[in-house]
């Protein structure tokens, strides 16, 4: 039997186990390179057990795109499995050279019509996208109609990370621009974003968490008003969970009725940002952009 749009997306999203097998999503796994041997997110049983590790080791970890031959594999299954249609979901562009790989071969490959979306963003961030994708696929909308509702949800979503080191995301060549130079110099604490082109650049600098979240609060309640949906919020962080759940106490004593979710940065993304970096993200709530 013929099936409607098969939702395929990298590990960055990190996508549960529990939501990849109810909402059907095939996953492309992507590779961290460390002490020259491949592994991926599964091979530490914790965050807090990576970034242990990470710390100590003399040889930093970098990743890798996702092989050529585990993208076939996911196309090979999605068709197996009866899709004549899907949408390839990839991390930022702007991050990583895997959209352009993987739209060269979607168009190479035969026997599955499949559409490659920049998602612009990673983790959750980028897995609600397809979490969207996938519930609408299930109500039986035609890809260009999901497309436009996962377009919707992505461009007005907010994303700003603070870093405890800026030396990591320097060294493995993620952030645009002199940032790290002048953070590493004074000291400071760089807020970051995703710029147009999806590259990750600063947009502010605090000498202190504190002064950081005092910041992004101030941020948020300027954009509130533009959003004409319920808001979702979603706190990340590196192994630093005591100050997000902070931050989230302090958002829901001046907004109560705010949703808000903690996302984990693992080790395929804590490569990049170190231990203790931490996420700020608002969006409207992907699943009332499913109900209407």
């Amino acid at each position: 039997m013929t099936k409607n749009i098969a939702v395929i997306a990298d590990s960055s999203f990190a996508i549960s186990k529990e939501d990849q097998q109810k909402y059907n999503i095939y996953i492309i796994p992507t590779p961290i390179i460390f002490n020259e041997k491949i592994k991926y997110d599964s091979d530490w049983s914790s965050p807090a057990k990576f970034y242990k590790e990470m710390n100590s080791a003399k040889n930093l970890p970098t990743t890798s795109m996702a092989s050529p031959a585990d993208v076939i594999r996911a196309f090979d299954q999605a068709k197996a499995d009866g899709y004549q249609q899907a949408i390839l979901m990839t991390l930022a562009s702007g991050i990583s050279g895997f959209y352009n790989l993987a739209v060269n071969m979607a168009n190479d490959y035969e026997g599955l019509d499949v559409l490659v979306w920049d998602s612009k963003y990673t983790l959750m961030v980028s897995g609600v996208q397809a979490l969207l994708a996938a519930e609408l696929s299930a109500q039986g909308l035609t890809r260009d109609q999901i497309i436009e509702k996962v377009r919707q949800l992505r461009d007005t979503t907010h994303v700003f990370i603070v870093v405890d080191d800026i030396s990591h995301l320097k060294r493995t060549g993620r952030l645009a621009g002199g940032t790290a130079l002048v953070a590493g110099l004074l000291n400071i604490k760089p807020i970051l974003t995703f710029n147009d082109e999806s590259k990750i650049v600063a947009i502010g600098k605090e000498r202190q968490m504190k002064r950081a979240w005092a910041w992004l609060l101030k941020q948020f309640s300027t954009d509130l008003a533009a959003f004409d949906r319920p808001v979702r919020v979603q706190f990340a962080d590196a192994n630093n969970r005591e100050l997000t759940e902070k931050w989230q106490a302090d958002l829901h004593s001046k907004y109560p009725t705010i949703l808000t979710d903690f996302i984990t940065i693992g080790p395929l993304i804590g490569v990049h940002t170190g231990e203790k970096a931490v996420g700020f993200v608002y969006m409207p709530d992907w699943k009332d952009i499913a109900r209407n």
